[in-house]
């Protein structure tokens, strides 16, 4: 572990319709405050917009900490942990988990949830493309080889 060592800050992008935008941030700070077990090493916590539209708007959570972990474990101890109930809320109540930054590898693990019915498309897409499953590796399409930066 590395003394005094922090983060400059993490984002999470999620996207919503405004009638959903503010229950979703209110339940989001209140799960990270009650239930991540490190909330005590957080230094930020809150959100802001950028994108907005008539019919609803993305949500940035902006979230920093201090280490206290190995190096190697702050994506999995900090921020998948943070991420994954940013998702959850999101889902939950209907939004989308990305706005313009897409799904990456740390989010693949909700596609499926996310596209529901549509989900079938996307892997249509990608056997038709990648028919060697080589573009993108573990982006969009959870991964085993990525799930020790996930849980």
């Amino acid at each position: 572990m590395i003394d005094n060592d922090s983060h400059a800050g993490f984002t999470t992008e999620v996207s919503a319709d405004w009638e959903t935008i503010p229950t979703l941030y209110d339940n989001v700070i209140k799960r990270v405050r009650e239930e991540f077990p490190r909330a005590h090493d957080l230094t930020m916590l809150g959100g802001h917009s950028s994108h907005s539209y008539i019919n609803g708007t993305n949500m940035y959570f902006v979230y920093n900490y201090a280490i206290n972990c190995a190096p190697e474990d702050e994506m999995r101890v900090y921020h998948h942990s943070i991420q994954r109930i940013i998702v959850e809320e999101t889902l939950k109540l209907g939004g989308s988990m990305c706005h313009h930054h897409g799904i990456g590898k740390y989010r693949n693990e909700w596609t499926r949830e996310e596209h529901g019915s549509a989900y079938y498309i996307l892997e249509k897409l990608k056997e038709a493309f990648d028919p060697n499953g080589i573009m993108n590796f573990g982006t969009i399409f959870y991964q085993e080889e990525g799930a020790r930066f996930q849980k």
